[in-house]
C-alpha cells in the first residue's frame, strides 16, 4: 500500500478528529529545487566517499545485538537497516533509527567498526523522541525523499501530540527513515509571513541547518547551527560599502538551543525551533532610524494579531564583552527610541546579552503568564569579532553596527501563546477550518460540492459534510464544536436559487446569501485579517 493510500486509511480510523487536511503541490518550489540540487551533490560525494573506503579496507565486524548476539558485517558498507532486515521484515518496517554505541544512528548509514547496536522503534521513548525530530525537520533534513512526492501532509502544529495519541504505533508508517518523508507544514504559514520580509526592505535569505567547526561551509560530520555567526559570514564574503547599508538579511531558519530537561515545556520552550531572525547591517548614523523601524513593525505584526505587549530594556550584564562606553552609547540609543516610541517600558537592569543591551517584548497568555517573545538587541561586538566592515563615504573601511531583530521571536512559542488566547476559536484568517458546507439531503449534494469548490477556488479553507447517517441539526452542532467559522448549509431552496445560508460558530443565523457574494465577503474578511468575522459578516 501506497505513502498516500495508508494515510487515507489511517484517517479513515478516526483521523479526523486530529483535524488533518490534505493538499496537492504540482512542481516544487524554486528554492526546494536548488536546496534538492545541493543535496543531491553532498549526498553523491559522500557515497562516493563511503565506496572508496569500504573498497580500500574491506573487513569483517562484529555486531553485538541486545541479549548477546553477534553478527557478522562488512565495515563502511553494511548498514542498520540491512541488518533488520536480515533479523526480521517486521522489525525493519518498524524501526525508525538505530543505537550504536549508545549514540543516535541513521538506518541508512553504514556501520564502521565492532559495535553495539540497538533499534528503536515508536514504542520506546528515544524512537518517539527521533520520530518527533523527522517530524520536525522533515522538509529541512532529507528533500532528496520528499521532491516530486506531490501529496502534503498538513498538521496544525499544536495538534501533533493529538495525532501521536490517536495512531499510537501505527504512526509507524509515516516515520521510517529508510522510506519517503512526509512534509509537513504548519496550518498557520501566514504568521510566519506576518513577517514580511520584502515590504520590511530585508533580503530574505536560507540559512544552512548545519556548518563545520570554521564555519565556512557544508560538510560532514555537521554540528547544529549556531545562533548568531551564520548571517555576519554572509555579510563579510565580499567587499562592502557604505551604499549598500543598511542591509537587513531575514532568516526563518531553524534553530538549536541546548535547554535544560526541566525547562522544556509543550511548544513554549523547545531544543529546536524556528525564529524570524533579522540582521541589520548599519551606520552608527542609522542606528536611531532602524530601532525605531524596528519597533513600529513590531507594534503592527502585534496588532494584526491582537496582542498587547509589555517591553523591557535590558542593560549591561556584569559577564558582558567589549567597551563600557560601547554599552553607554547603545543603551542611550534604545532608551532614546523608547521614549520616542510611547509605549509604556520597564528597565531590567544587568539583564542584557553578553554582546549587547536589548529591548525585550512580553506577551501574556490566557493565564496570564509572561512570555518573551520578540527582541530587538543592538551587537557591537560580532562585527568586532568577526572583523566586518565597509567602505565609508571618505574612502576608509569603517565598521558596522549589528541589530538582531526577532518580532514573532520562537514561532513555536508565539503559537502556542496564540492558542491559549484564541481557545480554540481562531479568527477566520488564521483558522484551519474557515468553512464546512453541509447539505441538507443527498439531492443537494452534488450543488454542495459546486459550494466548496467555489470556495476553495477562492483560497479559503472549505469542506464538506455529506454525511448522511446524521440529522441535519448534528451535522451543524458537529461543525460548531470542531469551531468552524462559518457553515454554509444548502437545501432544496438554496440550490434551485444557487444560495448558501450561513450559520457562524456560536450558532448565530446570517440567513440566505447569494454564493459569489458570500465567498466574496469572506475574501475581504479574510484578508483584512478582523479578529470577529463572524459578528461584522
Amino acid at each position: 500500500m501506497g505513502l498516500y493510500q495508508r494515510w487515507r486509511w489511517l484517517r479513515l480510523q478516526g483521523l479526523q478528529a486530529c483535524r488533518l487536511h490534505t493538499a496537492v503541490v504540482s512542481t516544487p518550489p524554486r528554492w526546494l529545487a536548488e536546496r534538492l540540487g545541493l543535496f543531491e551533490e553532498l549526498w553523491s560525494a559522500q557515497v562516493k566517499r563511503l565506496a572508496s573506503i569500504a573498497q580500500k579496507e574491506p573487513r569483517t565486524i562484529k555486531i553485538t545485538l541486545p541479549g548477546g548476539q553477534k553478527i557478522d558485517a562488512v565495515a563502511w558498507n553494511t548498514t542498520p537497516y540491512q541488518l533488520a532486515r536480515q533479523i526480521s521484515s517486521t522489525l525493519a518496517d518498524t524501526a525508525v533509527a538505530a543505537q550504536v554505541n549508545g549514540e543516535p544512528y541513521d538506518l541508512e548509514r553504514p556501520l564502521e567498526t565492532d559495535s553495539d547496536l540497538r533499534f528503536l522503534t515508536f514504542d520506546s521513548p528515544e524512537g518517539k523522541a527521533v520520530s518527533f525530530f523527522l517530524i520536525r525537520n522533515a522538509v529541512t533534513t532529507k528533500p532528496r525523499d520528499i521532491a516530486g512526492n506531490s501529496n502534503i501532509l498538513f498538521i496544525c502544529l499544536t495538534e501533533i501530540a493529538s495525532l501521536y495519541s490517536s495512531l499510537g504505533d501505527r504512526a509507524r508508517l509515516h516515520l521510517k527513515t529508510n522510506k519517503k518523508k512526509i512534509i509537513l507544514k504548519t496550518q498557520w504559514e501566514d504568521v510566519l509571513r506576518l513577517e514580511r520580509a520584502i515590504a520590511d526592505g530585508a533580503e530574505k535569505v536560507g540559512k544552512q541547518i548545519g556548518w563545520r567547526s570554521s564555519l565556512r561551509g557544508l560538510v560532514l560530520p555537521m554540528a547544529l547551527t549556531p545562533l548568531l555567526p551564520n548571517l555576519s559570514l554572509m555579510f563579510a564574503h565580499r567587499p562592502r560599502s557604505w551604499r549598500e547599508l543598511p542591509l537587513r538579511l531575514a532568516d526563518f531558519g531553524a534553530l538549536h538551543r541546548a535547554e535544560a530537561s526541566g525547562g522544556l515545556g509543550g511548544l513554549t520552550r523547545l531544543r529546536c525551533f524556528q525564529q524570524d531572525d533579522a540582521h541589520i547591517f548599519c551606520t552608527t548614523d542609522q542606528l536611531e532610524a532602524e530601532i525605531q523601524s524596528c519597533l513600529d513593525f513590531l507594534r503592527s505584526v502585534y496588532a494584526v494579531l491582537g496582542f498587547s505587549f509589555r517591553l523591557a530594556l535590558s542593560t549591561r550584564p556584569s559577564g558582558f564583552l567589549g567597551d563600557p562606553c560601547l554599552w553607554d552609547q547603545a543603551e542611550q540609543v534604545l532608551q532614546q527610541a523608547l521614549k520616542e516610541f510611547g509605549e509604556p517600558w520597564d528597565l531590567n537592569s544587568g539583564d542584557g546579552a553578553f554582546y549587547g543591551p536589548k529591548i525585550d517584548v512580553h506577551l501574556h497568555d490566557a493565564l496570564g503568564r509572561p512570555h518573551q517573545c520578540g527582541t530587538i538587541q543592538l551587537d557591537f561586538q560580532l562585527p568586532l569579532r568577526f572583523d566586518l566592515q565597509y567602505k565609508g563615504q571618505a574612502g576608509v573601511l569603517e565598521r558596522p553596527v549589528l541589530i538582531h531583530r526577532a518580532v514573532l521571536g520562537s514561532v513555536e512559542r508565539l503559537l502556542g501563546v496564540l492558542a491559549e488566547s484564541c481557545g480554540g476559536k481562531w479568527p477566520l484568517w488564521l483558522s484551519p477550518f474557515q468553512v464546512v458546507v453541509i447539505p441538507v439531503g443527498t439531492e443537494q449534494e452534488e450543488y454542495a460540492r459546486e459550494a466548496q469548490q467555489s470556495l476553495r477556488a477562492a483560497g479559503l479553507v472549505s469542506d464538506l459534510d455529506a454525511d448522511s447517517g446524521l440529522t441535519l441539526s448534528r451535522r451543524i452542532r458537529r461543525a460548531q464544536l470542531a469551531h468552524y467559522n462559518f457553515q454554509f448549509v444548502v437545501g432544496q431552496k438554496e440550490q434551485s436559487k444557487r444560495t448558501v445560508n450561513i450559520r457562524t460558530r456560536d450558532n448565530r443565523r446570517l440567513g440566505e446569501w447569494d454564493l459569489p457574494e458570500a465567498v466574496q465577503r469572506l475574501v475581504e474578511l479574510q484578508n483584512m485579517r478582523v479578529p470577529n468575522a463572524e459578528e461584522i459578516f
